[in-house]
């Protein structure tokens, strides 16, 4: 659950007393989510999901059963769905109180704190709440633009519980955020634009850490797209192969960056990839250029001989 671990640790670091409820990896059916929730009896609750749109009934059912039950609980809702669609939710969802839009490590760290200090929420970019009974919201938390600031709560996790691919333990992790590309049908373009990265080093010596103290072998990228930049991606690839262990990873690639990156293929191999996702949306070129992705069917062709 990555979305959740990333705001996790922030709070963690805080100093908030921080737990993580993950339902979907438990299989609960709601009454068990609502005891376990109950039974915690959390100053506030923040609810989010490894889905979008399909999987926001289910967070709309569990406030409604919830609310009577806490009332005295600060209900807080993040993550895509709500972000796009923030004033319906208000609208719709009498049981929540706060949503946080856009990337959620800073702006709920400072939401925690004026809840603490009792500031007005006026005062915190990136929220909408009601304000007179209606939706309102304040302005765009601005972009976070060092990702290494702010660490994911794995100590939230039993890694055990974790596995993909055959049974092999596993986490999601993501080295950036965002893609200059200006595909028509992505929704991401409005969540965040601007590609950012994470240190290169820092974060090939966490995959390390994870290998060597849980045991983590599966990697599964949740980057929109992780080699817009041939130069650090080859960086990356070349400090995770330093970390000298057996990773078996997968990644969703642009077929256009794997024909890029033609010479440096051998170094995806030994960094441990051995899985890919590449999207590929049609093969009739007025299509393509409909859906403005930038790619051609001969990308894709040479894409998966040269992974062949």
């Amino acid at each position: 659950p990555l979305g959740l671990l990333a705001i996790g640790g922030p709070l963690i670091d805080d100093g908030h007393d921080v737990s993580l409820l993950d339902a979907d990896v438990s299989d609960m059916t709601p009454d068990a989510i609502v005891e376990a929730v109950v039974a915690k009896a959390p100053d506030a609750l923040l609810l989010g999901h490894n889905g979008s749109t399909s999987a926001h009934p289910t967070i709309v059912d569990l406030m409604k059963r919830l609310r009577p039950l806490l009332p005295e609980t600060w209900f807080i809702y993040g993550g895509v769905f709500p972000t796009y669609h923030w004033s319906e939710c208000l609208d719709e969802i009498p049981e929540l109180d706060i949503i946080v839009r856009g990337e959620g490590e800073e702006t709920t760290r400072r939401l925690m704190c004026a809840i603490e200090d009792d500031t007005p929420l006026e005062e915190i970019a990136g929220l909408a709440f009601r304000r007179a009974g209606l939706p309102h919201a304040t302005p765009p938390a601005p972009m976070i633009r060092n990702l290494d600031d702010y660490r994911v709560g794995w100590e939230l996790i039993d890694h055990a519980r974790y596995s993909y691919y055959g049974g092999k333990r596993g986490v999601v992790v993501q080295f950036s955020r965002g893609c200059p590309h200006l595909c028509s049908y992505c929704g991401q373009r409005g969540y965040w634009t601007r590609w950012r990265h994470r240190d290169p080093k820092a974060f090939a010596a966490e995959l390390g850490r994870l290998y060597r103290e849980h045991v983590v072998t599966m990697i599964s990228f949740a980057d929109e797209n992780p080699t817009t930049s041939k130069k650090v991606w080859r960086e990356l690839l070349k400090e995770i192969i330093a970390q000298n262990c057996k990773f078996t990873m997968i990644a969703t690639l642009r077929a256009s960056d794997i024909v890029r990156d033609a010479d440096i293929l051998h170094l995806y191999r030994k960094a441990g990839f051995e899985r890919f996702l590449i999207g590929m949306e049609h093969s009739d070129p007025e299509t393509l250029a409909m859906v403005r992705k930038g790619s051609v069917t001969k990308d894709d062709r040479e894409a998966i001989k040269l992974l062949r």
